[in-house]
């Protein structure tokens, strides 16, 4: 039969791995770990193996950690991530990559998965059901509530009577025509299953396929995923990747094993992704510590190599940063404070800010309070003579038109006077410790406050630098009552007067999302494409606040 069927599959990585909790409170659970590498890093190694190189897969439950991981993946497939900000089931989510399928076959595989199986198998029973669809059953473990008739087809997915002779769980293996989507019913939220009973009432069956020697476990619960790990040492597609492998630890790894004193065998290493600031990390999990191991490149970034002394400053002034570890040239190994991150409470914080203006309140949100005088507090911070990076000044803010003019396009020579007007009035503000990429993603929620990290480009600069890279930042969205809210207390925390702040808060804005368009056009440049999804709305912010500050030339720059 040969694997030439089709190269290309849809892994399902939408689910909340509910029954795992709370290990998947803060992880997806196709990247929760098997052994040295995550569910789904095995589900794409198996994949290759069957000659698959595109690779579609679906996020819902923190899909920026699904989205990291795919960009930092590193195998023969190619892997595309479509978030799912609503979850349409395994039939909804369907629909989604209809329009990249063509006419081709696909492989439709749960991404939360434990297996080892013969593909030939599943597509034989394809062909058998005249290249409709193939389905790999299990006929001992699971819930078993799949009926075949004595022929292989699949005659009843929802069995009255499961567990009986002649039933089977249905594993989440399957290979499918695209013609199976025309069989979904029109609502938006349904089940792949819905596509499979219609087929079958027009005379179109699944039929079934139970290779011997095949291996399925859906690592559902505590007890469950346990056994895996057990199990995956004598499975020939996950052996290697078992404690103790000698390719398991990439060599970043093996430095920060080696730091630690620690055994691969006995750690779990779950990689956290790449970020555009030439970094990698991995979360590492011993007998009785976690760590978040960071391995960095200084060419081109040398800020990278003073993010612990930068660390352990700040924490002298008292700002909640995570503490580093352990160092060396190139690594560095920091205490983990979880994934919580400020984004994923946007809706939250937007919802309690807009009820209060609603009713004349003016509490807002406690949570955004605690930011914001994290924030001034970090403005106030006594570093000493610890090196930083060069101060914003005329040069520095020229350098950022330039990064926009470099990557995105050259400024009309209006628009450029009107910038320099933006320079002229950002050089007036008194200069203090400013971050430099204060957003909510890199604020951490921890033991019920706030930390900021990614500070390793911090410098003397506006403070209004900062409050816009927050209250402005694309990738989320605050709205207006939330941005008062934080400007009000931001104000109070620091001292500031609030009707100052907010005249020259919109030049830092177009000054700062200048910045921003620049840099996603250059990540994008080097292949981090996901930093597009972001242009639309940073475009959109900035001709906005240029309006608000009467800057009509960079107004339409953005605009075009």
């Amino acid at each position: 039969m040969g694997r030439r069927i089709t190269d290309v599959a849809f892994v399902l990585c939408a689910g909340l791995g509910e029954r795992l909790r709370p290990m998947t409170l803060g992880l997806p659970k196709p990247l929760a770990p098997l052994w040295n590498r995550p569910l789904l890093g095995h589900t794409l190694g198996i994949l290759e193996g069957w000659g698959v190189r595109e690779v579609y897969v679906n996020a819902h439950w923190l899909p920026g950690q699904v989205r990291e991981f795919a960009a930092g993946y590193r195998g023969a497939a190619r892997v595309t991530v479509l978030e799912e900000p609503e979850l349409l089931g395994t039939g909804g989510a369907l629909r989604g990559i209809a329009p990249f399928l063509g006419d081709r076959p696909f492989w439709l595989i749960n991404g939360d998965i434990v297996f080892d199986v013969c593909p030939e198998a599943v597509e034989e029973a394809f062909v058998r059901s005249g290249r409709f669809a193939g389905a790999w059953l299990e006929p001992t473990r699971g819930p078993r509530t799949v009926e075949t008739d004595f022929a292989g087809r699949v005659t009843c997915w929802r069995s009255p009577t499961p567990g009986v002779e002649r039933t089977f769980t249905f594993t989440g293996v399957s290979l499918l025509a695209p013609e199976v989507v025309g069989f979904l019913p029109d609502r938006k939220v349904c089940s792949v299953v819905d596509a499979f009973d219609a087929a079958a009432m027009a005379g179109r069956f699944v039929r079934a396929a139970s290779p011997a020697g095949a291996y399925w476990n859906d690592a559902g619960t505590p007890e469950a995923y346990l056994e895996a790990h057990r199990d995956a040492r004598r499975l020939p597609a996950l052996a290697r990747y078992a404690a103790g492998a000698e390719d398991t630890p990439p060599p970043a790894v093996a430095r920060a094993l080696g730091a630690l004193g620690w055994k691969a065998g006995e750690t779990i290493v779950a990689p956290l992704g790449e970020r555009g600031s030439r970094r990698a990390f991995w979360r590492l999990v011993g007998a009785r510590e976690r760590v978040v191991a960071v391995a960095y490149e200084t060419e081109g970034r040398p800020e990278n190599a003073r993010y612990a002394a930068c660390a352990r400053a700040l924490a002298k002034a008292g700002i909640a940063v995570p503490k580093p570890l352990a160092e060396a040239p190139g690594l560095l190994i920091l205490e983990d404070l979880g994934d919580e991150t400020l984004d994923r409470h946007v809706a939250d914080i937007r919802e309690s800010c807009a009820m209060g203006s609603e009713c004349g309140h003016a509490h807002g949100s406690p949570m955004l309070h605690q930011v914001m005088e994290l924030l001034a507090a970090f403005h106030r911070a006594e570093v000493g003579g610890l090196e930083l990076e060069p101060p914003f000044d005329a040069a520095l803010y020229a350098w950022e038109w330039e990064l926009y003019e470099r990557h995105v396009a050259p400024f009309p020579a209006e628009a450029k006077v009107e910038l320099a007007r933006v320079r002229e009035a950002l050089l007036a503000e008194p200069p203090v410790l400013v971050h430099r990429d204060f957003q909510s993603s890199n604020i951490l929620l921890h033991g019920k406050r706030p930390w900021v990290i990614d500070f390793q480009g911090m410098r003397r600069g506006p403070a209004v630098y900062d409050l816009a890279s927050f209250l402005f930042d694309p990738y989320v969205e605050w709205g207006d009552a939330a941005r008062a809210d934080a400007l009000g207390a931001y104000a109070k925390a620091s001292g500031r007067d609030v009707g100052a702040l907010r005249r020259v808060l919109p030049l830092a804005g177009v000054q700062r999302l200048t910045q921003a368009l620049g840099a996603y056009h250059r990540l994008a440049g080097v292949g981090q494409t996901r930093f597009l999804a972001y242009v639309p709305a940073a475009r959109a912010r900035a001709a906005a606040l240029a309006r608000e500050a009467g800057l009509g030339a960079l107004e339409k720059a953005f605009q075009s």
